[in-house]
């Protein structure tokens, strides 16, 4: 015991708080998934009840007050909001999750090339810098010479893996879309907790059909976007 508290004694407030900024930076904190599939696939059920849960909406695998069958109402409700509105929620959800994970992916490639192209360019004007040496050390000129060749054409590849990647980020528009989705996957959020507890303007009998008008209008936005 009194050798753990003395080792716990030893940490230095300095670095533990360098540590954790460190991990809270963007580079560890928004590591982009290198493969992410721009379209929704629909999970086991079990799952997909669990993404329900997670989301915040109503999951017969996770309603713990009653029986969800002894609630008539709400239970036609989740099935209408199912058919109409789900679908098009997860599409949506999915593309914004796709944009933001390009978005984080071209902030990646941007900031470490400009940091490898800056690294190699140095190296590069380090070596070309050097003074030549006497005719009996022509292996180091030659050695010389080989590494400025060489962190040259690195500087050039990787100037060019950046530029090409800021260019496919400029053209796409990632933080645009994902912005974009993000928005309209949250107004379908609204209208599913607006449509269960019978609110303006889901009170009326045509509820339903105002429902699918919701869902259709917020496509027509999704294509107005581009």
């Amino acid at each position: 015991m009194t050798t753990t508290s003395r080792r716990r004694g030893l940490r230095i407030p300095f670095f533990s708080s360098l540590k954790q900024a460190w991990r809270n930076t963007f580079l560890f904190r928004r590591r982009p998934l290198w493969s992410m599939s721009k379209e929704w696939v629909r999970p086991p059920q079990d799952q997909y009840q669990q993404l329900l849960h997670w989301e915040g909406f109503i999951s017969s695998n996770h309603w713990t007050s009653d029986n969800i069958a002894d609630y008539p109402l709400v239970k036609q409700d989740i099935a209408d909001l199912e058919e109409y509105l789900m679908p098009v929620f997860w599409d949506f959800n999915q593309k914004a999750k796709y944009y933001q994970n390009n978005y984080y992916k071209y902030q990646w490639v941007f900031m470490l090339g400009a940091f490898f192209t800056t690294i190699m360019a140095v190296l590069a004007g380090y070596f070309g810098g050097l003074d030549a040496p006497e005719s009996r050390f022509l292996f180091i000129v030659a050695s010389t010479e080989f590494w400025v060749q060489t962190f040259g054409v690195l500087t050039a590849i990787v100037s060019a893996i950046t530029s090409y990647y800021t260019l496919l980020s400029n053209q796409g528009e990632p933080r645009k879309r994902w912005s974009s989705y993000r928005r309209l996957t949250e107004e379908l959020r609204m209208t599913y907790f607006k449509f269960l507890s019978r609110t303006d303007p889901f009170d009326h009998e045509d509820r339903v059909d105002k429902l699918r008008k919701r869902v259709l209008d917020l496509r027509r936005q999704e294509q107005e976007n581009g």
